[in-house]
């Protein structure tokens, strides 16, 4: 009895991990991460859509990124081809010895300053964005699936690509793909946080969300 009890939950076990692709070595991670800080000592916006460099303490944080992931296994680097997003990939890439890879799907959901008005008052919970959630989630899903294509396979370990994207993007995609309504996951990604997901056999499952350890570290670490 005792062996078919074990035989039983090792089983249920395998089975657990292989849905939820852990451990399952031909699967791919997709680690998203939000620009640094552009914003800091902001003065005026720029016509059109809103596209600032990374502020002093953006570039401090893009760089405590670099460092963090310079250790990581990482098989390619994109960003939207949106200057913060880029300035935030750049030295990651670098460290990697990688080319930056960038793809305007990844772009930041389209907002009311983008389009040249105010953000109109909305009641709590409301979905604030012109862009539908469905046409981001479609161009994030479309955009996700190309990098993952493109990722080798490897023979030992996953096969990896950092993706420097923004803030509502990543929001209205994990919302998505954890099945949740808008409200539902009342949270703000915070600049250079690492969320991970991994890819495989069809699906795509959220394995972390908005980690900034490496924004917590003392300076030097």
């Amino acid at each position: 009895m005792a062996d078919e009890r074990h035989t039983s939950f090792m089983d249920a076990l395998a089975a657990l991990n292989r849905h939820y692709l852990v451990g399952v070595p031909e699967a791919r991670e997709v680690w998203l991460v939000r620009h640094a800080d552009a914003y800091a000592g902001l003065e005026r916006l720029a016509d059109g859509r809103i596209d600032p460099p990374l502020s002093p303490v953006g570039q401090a944080q893009a760089a405590r990124l670099a460092v963090r992931l310079a250790p990581v296994p990482i098989d390619a680097v994109w960003s939207s081809d949106l200057l913060r997003a880029r300035q935030t990939a750049e030295p990651v890439a670098a460290g990697q010895g990688l080319e930056l890879g960038c793809d305007e799907r990844l772009r930041e959901v389209r907002t009311h300053w983008d389009e040249g008005t105010a953000q109109p008052e909305l009641s709590r919970g409301e979905y604030p964005f012109p862009e539908p959630a469905e046409e981001t989630i479609a161009r994030m899903e479309a955009a996700v699936a190309d990098i993952v294509a493109a990722l080798p396979q490897r023979a030992e370990g996953r096969a990896r690509a950092v993706v420097v994207t923004h803030s509502a993007a990543i929001l209205v995609y994990l919302t998505h793909l954890l099945h949740l309504s808008w409200r539902q996951l009342p949270m703000l990604p915070q600049f250079t946080s690492v969320s991970v997901l991994a890819v495989g056999d069809g699906r795509t499952v959220v394995h972390s969300i908005g980690d900034v350890t490496h924004l917590a570290l003392p300076v030097g670490d």
